[in-house]
């Protein structure tokens, strides 16, 4: 083997369970999915349900917004986008408030 070559399970980044997988396709363990396209669909369909946004209405603080948006700016994001994540973490409650 080459230096700097890696194929199959062999490769330094798999964690055993990947070889384990890579093994059993080679000894021909899996069956081809007769239907492949009805799962893509289903899997898109999931997809689609864990990622469906809503649009809502705020208003702040013009000052609030400027801050915002120059952390936005900072981090190389847009403005809504870190609006948004922040009320993820919020609701998911990694973030939590500081009293």
């Amino acid at each position: 083997m080459k230096k700097g070559k890696h194929t199959g399970h062999d490769a330094p980044f798999l964690d055993d369970e990947e070889r384990a997988v890579i093994q059993a396709a080679e000894r021909g363990e899996f069956e081809p999915d007769p239907e492949p396209s009805a799962r893509v669909a289903e899997w898109q369909a999931e997809a689609a349900e864990t990622s469906r946004k809503k649009a809502i209405t705020v208003r702040l603080q013009e000052h609030d917004i400027q801050r915002i948006k120059a952390i936005a700016l900072r981090k190389g994001m847009p403005y809504q986008t870190l609006i948004s994540s922040i009320i993820h973490q919020y609701a998911s409650g990694t973030l939590k408030e500081s009293d």
